[in-house]
Parts: C-alpha cells; structure tokens; sequence
C-alpha cells in the first residue's frame, strides 16, 4: 500500500490543463452519472476512478468512438481528456499532506493483454507514460480463470481487500483482448473528530417514509463551512492534514431525488462558493455503504455508444483484431465513522485561508432524512467518491 499522497509516476502530458477546469469537467461528468445511477437506494461510486478507467480506453480509440468517450468525460479530444487526468492528478498529489495525521492514498492503474497482441506503440507509451500503466501479458484465451483472479487479486491488494473482487466468473472469456483497470483507496481521519461516547441511536427517515434507528454521530458548537439555501443545507467536514473534505448536502423541503434532478456542476460550484465559517450543531448517521454498477447501460445513456457495439473502433489500441467493449464494471465502497473516512473504488474496463469571525449561535444540521456526500478535493476540485444516502441502517 502506497502511503500519504504518494502515487505511480506518470509524466505531466504535453498538453496540459488546468486543474480547475478539469474539476469542473469531471464534477459535470459525476453528477450527469448521479442522475443515471438514479432510484431510492444508496448509492456509492467514484467519478475518479471512472474517469481515469474511461480515459486510459479512449487512448485506443480513433474518430467518433474516441469522440464519444471524451464527449461524456467532458472533454474536446482523447488527448485533453488525458491532460485532464494529468492536472487531476497532479492537484491530487498537493491535496495530500505528510505525516501521521495525513490521508492513506493509494491510486493505481493497470494493463493486460492477450499475449501475442501487437498494440500500438502510441498507446502503450500513453498507458506507460501518463498512467503508470505498461502492459502485462495475460492468457485470456487459454486459460480465462486465471486472468479473472489475478485482476481480481490487483483489485484486492491495491483498495486494501475493500474490495475483494469486482469481476464475476464468466466476465473473462477466451475471446477478452485487453482489461484496464484503476482502483482507489483513501483513509482519512476528520480535522474534528467525532466523540464516540455521543453516539447514540436516533431516527431517519427514507424514501418511501419508513422510519429506521441508526447510530448517529453528534457534535456541538463546532465550526465548519456551511451553507443555508432556500431548499437545502450543506455543511464541508474537512479531513486532516490534506485539502480534502466531505461535503454533505440535505434538501431542505423537495425530495433528495427533486433536488438531484435540479443539481449541476454550476449549482455545485454556488453552493460551495456560499460555504462559510459557522458555528454548527451537527447530527450525522454513521454509514457503512458499497455498490457494484454495471455502467454500460448509464454510459450509453450519455452519449457513449459506439464503444460498445459493431461501430466501435479501438484501432489505436491493436490493428490486428476489431475490438470493442464488452464490459465497464464499477464498485465503491464508503465507510464513515467517529474518526474518520474510509474509502475504496475500482473500474475495470473489458475488451473483446483566511481567518473570518465566526457566527457563535450555531445553527443546527441532522441529516435524519434522505442526503448527498460528495468527497472532493477543495484545491483541484476533484470529486472522489459520491453516495446518495437513502437509508443508513443499509450496507
């Protein structure tokens, strides 16, 4: 596991981004998917992973196929969405601080192959240079089983067995000519710790109106940046030692899945532009969630078509076979308690400041009912995780 902020060395790209305009691409792309993975369940994923996953693909891919792609991340061509990973990355590696209290941040990336495949020069040195990613040789046609468990062993290892195995028997067949595959784990611990001797359970209420006793972790009078709306309210638990934070959102009158429907990237950006100084009596239940999506059907839904059907053209990645995608399988898991945050994401994609005066009336937020968690990153902008928590005392 590699520790606080250290990551595979992937060379800066030529055609540099900002990292805020990535951000703000790939905020557009996370709460785009958010509407897709929509209903009245929880929901975890991480945008990132996604979108890095996604990125490496669309390397190989040529004319509207690689247009497509790059169109649903947000991006012009399959080169900026590769320098907007790169300017992701890079503000990620600021985001994270050094010694004991700073995050655990372990981000990966991988390559098989089906030994013998003659790739493309230009898109092994993308997956080797800008993603850390060179090709390993992998026996999809002979022996399938055994390349399913070793991606799945890769998986396991690099989110700390979070995720134990994200593919499914069958998933690998003797015709896959290429797998990608990014995991990423996070542990951090919170700027201001809850107190576990305030736990206590409390009700919240779902969708459908039933009422459930979860734990519930309170503070009082403590600062945080928060927002009041006229239809929600949001407050920003930062975690220690990095510029990462938690941001959790509750309608305030409209149903969660009213106010999604409401949310972009610009509504994102003024609510976090409101975020300030205040003095706050939070309630928050304590969540344990996981989610496995088959994002074909969602990424169809965005535009990206071609790639996984007869149109499909990843001429960029081999010439020696017609390739398209068979399979983008994602999972996430979140955990959040007293101390902290744990989280872990894996995509696989298969082939064939300023002090201010603070309000000292604190205002009160419990997060009783249906609410969102975006985990960003405030300097890069960058959306890490997402959940959509509709019913706590549900893994």
């Amino acid at each position: 596991m590699r520790r606080a902020g250290q990551h595979g060395h992937w060379r800066a790209h030529a055609a540099a981004a900002q990292p805020a305009a990535a951000g703000r691409a790939e905020t557009t792309f996370a709460l785009a998917l958010l509407k897709q993975l929509g209903g009245t369940d929880n929901v975890v994923y991480s945008p990132y992973s996604i979108d890095v996953a996604l990125t490496m693909a669309d390397a190989g891919a040529i004319g509207q196929t690689a247009s497509q792609v790059a169109h649903v991340l947000g991006a012009r061509s399959a080169d900026d969405a590769v320098a907007d990973v790169e300017a992701l990355r890079s503000a990620l590696a600021l985001a994270v601080g050094s010694g004991s209290s700073a995050p655990t941040l372990d981000v990966a990336n991988a390559l098989w192959t089906q030994s013998g495949l003659a790739l493309q020069q230009p898109f092994v040195s993308t997956l080797t240079d800008d993603f850390g990613a060179p090709p390993k040789s992998a026996n999809f046609a002979g022996d399938p089983a055994a390349a399913l468990q070793a991606i799945n062993a890769w998986v396991s290892e690099h989110t700390d067995a979070l995720i134990p195995s994200i593919l499914s028997r069958g998933t690998i067949t003797p015709q896959t000519a290429f797998v990608l595959a990014n995991a990423i784990y996070l542990k951090a611990h919170w700027q201001s710790p809850f107190v576990a001797s305030m736990t206590r359970p409390a009700a919240f209420t779902t969708p459908a109106g039933n009422v459930v006793q979860v734990p519930f972790m309170n503070q009082r009078d403590v600062t945080y940046a928060y927002a009041g709306g006229a239809n929600y309210q949001a407050v920003e638990l930062p975690y220690s030692s990095s510029s990462l934070s938690l941001l959790a959102i509750l309608p305030r009158r409209a149903t969660l899945a009213h106010f999604e429907r409401g949310l972009s990237a610009s509504v994102l950006a003024g609510i976090v532009g409101r975020l300030g100084a205040q003095s706050v009596d939070l309630s928050m239940p304590k969540l344990d969630l996981s989610s496995q999506e088959d994002l074909n059907g969602p990424l169809q839904n965005l535009g990206m078509t071609d790639a996984f059907g007869p149109a499909a053209d990843f001429r960029g990645v081999t010439t020696q076979r017609s390739l398209s995608i068979s399979l983008v399988e994602h999972a996430a898991v979140l955990k959040v308690d007293e101390q902290g945050t744990v989280a872990a994401g894996a995509t696989v994609v298969v082939s064939p400041t300023a002090a201010v005066p603070v309000p000292r009336k604190p205002v009160s937020l419990i997060l009783n009912r249906p609410f969102l968690l975006l985990l960003r990153d405030d300097g890069g902008g960058n959306v890490l995780f997402v959940a959509r928590v509709d019913n706590p005392a549900q893994s």
